[in-house]
């Protein structure tokens, strides 16, 4: 494959296999990744895990899904913590610990830099909503 016809920019949110999803809309992985849902659309209890705070893929990720920027994602989050309402997805320090993670845990939530779907898909990891890069 020629690099033009690879999405490297792309971000995939990936769950367990046995999340048994095939897919998310925008709006559910919104709900997932802010908190205001605590389920699958299937019932099943979420986890979420999250890049390091400073991560440029963090900021792109909310950015792009969100329309605002990363500080006002910051500052959402405060809010609900200091309430006690919601806490955070829980924050992992690279994407290797973030994949161990979805492979360890049937509610696990993510999102990665893209990587092949079918290589993810043999390390019991679905691809279930992608964000197109620049």
């Amino acid at each position: 494959a020629s690099d033009a016809l690879v999405p490297k920019q792309d971000i995939l949110v990936v769950v367990n296999r046995h999340a048994e999803l095939t897919e998310l809309t925008q709006q559910q992985v919104l709900g997932l990744f802010l908190g205001r849902v605590r389920n699958f659309p299937n019932g099943k209890a979420v986890k979420a895990f999250d890049h390091e705070i400073s991560s440029d893929l963090r900021a792109r990720f909310f950015e792009t899904l969100t329309g605002k920027s990363i500080s006002d994602i910051d500052a959402y989050w405060a809010r609900l913590r200091y309430s006690g309402r919601a806490s955070p997805p829980k924050e992992m320090k690279d994407t290797g610990s973030i994949l161990d993670a979805v492979r360890q845990n049937r509610e696990a939530i993510a999102y990665i830099p893209w990587q092949d779907p079918e290589e993810l898909a043999a390390q019991d990891i679905i691809v279930v909503y992608s964000i197109k890069g620049p």
